[in-house]
C-alpha cells in the first residue's frame, strides 16, 4: 500500500503561527506607511502669521497651530495619524504633547511607560502607546473607540448572517475568532475576541454610539 507523506501536527501549527505573525507584520507595516503618507504634510507644531487691516495700518497676529493644537481644540485625528506614521518628535514637541496629555490625565496617574515615552526619542512601541492613548483620551462622547474590534464585529455579523438561523455557541466562537484573525492580519494589531463578543452582545449600545 502506498504510504502518504504526512506533516506532523505540531509542525503544521508552527507553520500556521509563523504565517499569522508574518501577515500581522505586513499589516502593521502597511498601517504605518499609510499614516506616514497622510501625515507627510503635517507638523506637531507650527505658527501661523495672520496679516490683517488696511495697507497703512497692517496688523500681524501669530497663532499656534499644528496637530497638537488641533487636538487641544478637539480633533485628535491629525495627532494620532502623525504618531502612527512615526513622525519624529522634537524635544519641544514632546513637551507640548506631554502638556496636552496632562490636560486629560493627571501626571501623577501616568504609568511609567508613558513617562519614559515622553522623556526620550520614541521607540516603535512608544509611538504605538502614545497614539493609542491620544485616541482614547481624545475620543468625543458617543464616538467609537477600538475601531478594529468594531470592524471585526461587523465582519462576524456578516459571516453569521450566511447561516440565516441561530448557530451553535461553538460555531459563533469560531466565527468571532476568525473575524479577529482577519482584521488583526489586515491592521497588524491584536484584536481581542472577548472585546468583539461584547460588542456583538450589546448591539443597541453600539447603535446608539455610532448613530451620533
Amino acid at each position: 500500500m502506498k504510504q502518504l507523506w504526512r506533516v506532523p501536527a505540531d509542525k503544521v501549527r508552527e507553520i500556521r503561527r509563523a504565517n499569522r505573525e508574518g501577515l500581522k507584520r505586513v499589516g502593521k507595516a502597511r498601517l504605518i506607511s499609510e499614516a506616514a503618507q497622510r501625515s507627510g504634510w503635517d507638523s506637531y507644531h507650527t505658527v501661523l502669521v495672520i496679516i490683517s487691516g488696511p495697507p497703512d495700518s497692517r496688523r500681524i497676529t501669530t497663532v499656534d497651530a499644528g496637530a497638537i493644537e488641533a487636538a487641544r481644540a478637539g480633533d485628535v485625528s491629525r495627532l494620532v495619524v502623525s504618531l502612527r506614521g512615526r513622525k519624529p518628535l522634537a524635544n519641544d514637541d514632546r513637551k507640548r504633547l506631554a502638556a496636552y496629555i496632562a490636560t486629560r490625565v493627571r501626571r501623577r496617574c501616568w504609568p511609567p511607560e508613558l513617562t519614559r515615552a515622553l522623556s526620550r526619542d520614541p521607540t516603535e512601541e512608544d509611538f504605538d502607546l502614545l497614539a493609542d492613548l491620544v485616541e482614547r483620551i481624545g475620543r468625543k462622547p458617543g464616538g467609537v473607540f477600538d475601531e478594529m474590534a468594531h470592524r471585526a464585529a461587523r465582519l462576524a455579523e456578516a459571516i453569521q448572517s450566511l447561516w440565516g438561523r441561530r448557530i451553535p455557541a461553538s460555531m459563533r466562537t469560531a466565527i468571532i475568532n476568525c473575524a479577529c484573525e482577519i482584521e488583526g492580519n489586515e491592521s497588524g494589531t491584536e484584536v481581542a475576541p472577548e472585546r468583539v463578543r461584547n460588542i456583538l452582545d450589546h448591539p443597541k449600545r453600539r447603535l446608539g454610539r455610532t448613530s451620533k
